[in-house]
């Protein structure tokens, strides 16, 4: 059983907690072996249980260890990503299947959620047209998930909050100080009406897994609610522009379109997950950086004149 501990020091899963991960199992079962997959928001431990038939199940334990997020961020809750995944074991979503949740917690170190662990590794170049098409596809399949329980989930609203945040402001970086306050006026007017249904909310291809150019998992649902499906679209789209630019980003909207499945967009749910997403963006220090930031602010520009 693997003792690494996570690059800030933390400690890994305590022995509360294996047992714990022993119990969801079933009486008799052993760990196998504990390996430190990633830490983001989240600490993801793979870990292995044989059960006491001999059978070896392949789980993860996500951790929530950040608790300055978990007193004050209303979208950094445990509890709300494991009521998603309960409503997507019956999908045919390719979403992690929650086997136990302790997010008080109870009997874990940190609030904790076990699951299948899903095969397959983020993407590397997702700017091909069979890559986009696959994204497109498995994001009109999240949205047709239609269960009457997941008008229990809690419903959108922006990242920006004014109490917390302040004014709006264009990020420092920025020398596009007009465009921002453009994009400001116009999120000021009010959204356009929507139909709402399910969405994941951060939709990227940071958040897939793939297996021979196969998307075989879509995960972090913590922030799964009850909203616009165009703002699925803008977070996909923001990330696209970022990357490789506004066309790469309109193709992706092109092939959502081509599946059939209703037309959630509208440019300013573009606008207003943009505006939010320069809440987190830090002054780029890198050549590679500054190029993103400079595609992402094109797009924006280039939306901005589609109102």
């Amino acid at each position: 059983m693997s003792s690494e501990r996570r690059p800030d020091g933390a400690p890994p899963p305590s022995e509360a907690t294996l047992l714990w991960v022993r119990e969801a199992v079933g009486q008799g079962s052993i760990i196998v072996s504990v390996r430190l997959m990633s830490v983001h928001s989240t600490t993801l431990h793979a870990v292995d249980v044989m059960s006491a038939t001999g059978v070896v199940h392949q789980l993860a334990l996500r951790r929530f260890h950040r608790v300055d997020r978990l007193q004050t961020d209303p979208w950094y809750v445990p509890a709300n990503e494991a009521t998603v995944l309960g409503l997507l074991g019956s999908t045919v979503v390719p979403a992690p299947r929650l086997l136990a949740a302790d997010t008080g917690p109870t009997m874990c170190d940190l609030p904790t959620l076990l699951t299948t662990r899903v095969p397959g590794t983020p993407p590397g170049a997702t700017e091909s047209p069979a890559y986009l098409t696959t994204l497109a596809e498995m994001l009109g399949v999240i949205h047709a998930v239609d269960l009457p329980v997941v008008r229990a989930l809690p419903p959108y609203r922006p990242y920006y909050d004014p109490h917390l945040d302040g004014l709006r402001r264009p990020p420092a970086w920025s020398p596009n100080i007009r465009l921002w306050e453009r994009v400001f006026t116009i999120l000021g007017s009010g959204p356009p009406s929507a139909s709402l249904g399910f969405i994941h909310r951060d939709y990227h291809p940071g958040q897939t897994l793939w297996q021979d150019d196969r998307l075989v998992g879509v995960v972090d649902w913590t922030t799964g609610c009850l909203g616009p499906r165009g703002i699925d679209l803008a977070r996909m789209r923001l990330n696209l522009a970022g990357r490789y630019g506004a066309e790469v980003a309109d193709r992706f909207l092109a092939a959502y379109r081509a599946t059939g499945t209703p037309d959630a967009h509208h440019p300013y749910w573009d606008l207003l997950d943009a505006a939010d997403g320069i809440l987190d963006l830090p002054e780029p220090t890198t050549l590679a950086t500054r190029l993103e930031y400079a595609r992402f602010e094109e797009w924006v520009a280039r939306t901005v004149a589609h109102l």
